[in-house]
């Protein structure tokens, strides 16, 4: 288990490294970020001297040096827009889009799993098809229409959900984040669901789960005690790597619903072209994603100890 968590934490290693040096090469290519800083009616002065202020007089190689050096003493820079630095404006954002996305992931575990199972056992009958084409459904509609459609209908017109905001309370930040966790975990449940329902079916035709039937088992022990064990395999796999989705959805849904995370931040950044948080964006959830498929590839190896020799 050492040497294959030793592989794993190695190769996070280099894959922060490159996406650390794409990112900051392809910021480069986005934008004049003096117009952001400076503004419409700065003089050629007022320009020049930010420039200089912030390296970028200096050569792409020499300000690479500059990031890296700050990254080594995890300096993020400071954001153009905030004024503030930009480890600090993450730190501050981060635990409402922590809730949210455990919200999320618990919906989508939770919903996707039922739905999947239910339409295993029920394998050949008209119930399948429905949930099929359910998760079709799914899958296929894009975050910012079903959030829109979702903040319209049951928070506006139905009354069920704050129509948006964070709230004031733990409890009430709660209440604030069921609708936006249901419209971002929308796509992962119907997802986790036909994974469930393909990998569940598929166990379910095995020879130990026919030889667990022939001992008398009913249906119901068949399924969770033989079937779903082995068929959450790739389950948990899917929920480590849909980290990055989640944070790529956020964006979107966090601006619909007025939620004040990472994903609002990255909107209002991108559309303020504000450089050293767009990075430090990148960067942080490109760490999130290697730690939730860190943490899925040993709970992949301690369900199936066959993993930990690969």
């Amino acid at each position: 288990m050492i040497r294959f968590l030793g592989r794993r934490l190695l190769w996070a290693v280099f894959i922060l490294w490159f996406v650390s040096t794409v990112t900051f090469f392809g910021s480069l290519r986005i934008g004049d970020p003096v117009a952001t800083l400076a503004g419409p009616h700065a003089s050629a002065r007022d320009r020049a001297y930010i420039r200089t202020f912030y390296h970028l007089d200096r050569p792409a190689v020499v300000q690479y040096g500059y990031y890296l050096r700050g990254l080594s003493r995890g300096d993020l820079g400071k954001s153009f827009r905030y004024r503030r630095p930009v480890a600090s404006l993450i730190a501050e954002r981060f635990p409402r889009t922590l809730l949210l996305g455990s919200m999320t992931l618990m919906f989508q575990f939770v919903v996707g799993v039922l739905v999947g199972t239910w339409a295993a056992a029920r394998r050949g009958h008209r119930d399948e098809s429905l949930v099929l084409g359910a998760t079709f459904v799914g899958i296929s509609t894009p975050t910012f229409l079903s959030g829109k459609l979702f903040l319209i209908v049951l928070a506006y017109r139905l009354g069920w959900f704050p129509i948006g905001g964070y709230g004031a309370g733990f409890l009430d930040h709660v209440r604030h984040g069921v609708l936006p966790a249901i419209v971002l975990g929308l796509l992962g449940t119907a997802y986790e669901a036909r994974l469930v329902r393909n990998e569940l079916s598929e166990v379910l035709q095995s020879d130990f789960v026919r030889t667990a039937r022939a001992k008398g088992l009913g249906p119901v022990a068949v399924v969770l005690r033989h079937g779903l064990r082995n068929a959450l395999l790739p389950v948990v796999t899917s929920l480590g790597l849909s980290l990055g989705s989640l944070f790529g959805g956020a964006i979107v849904t966090e601006a619909i619903f007025a939620w004040p995370g990472l994903g609002r931040l990255a909107f209002e950044s991108i559309v303020g072209l504000d450089v050293p948080v767009i990075m430090g964006l990148v960067l942080f959830s490109s760490t999130g994603i290697l730690v939730g498929s860190l943490f899925a590839d040993l709970a992949y190896a301690s369900l199936d100890p066959r993993i930990r020799r690969a």
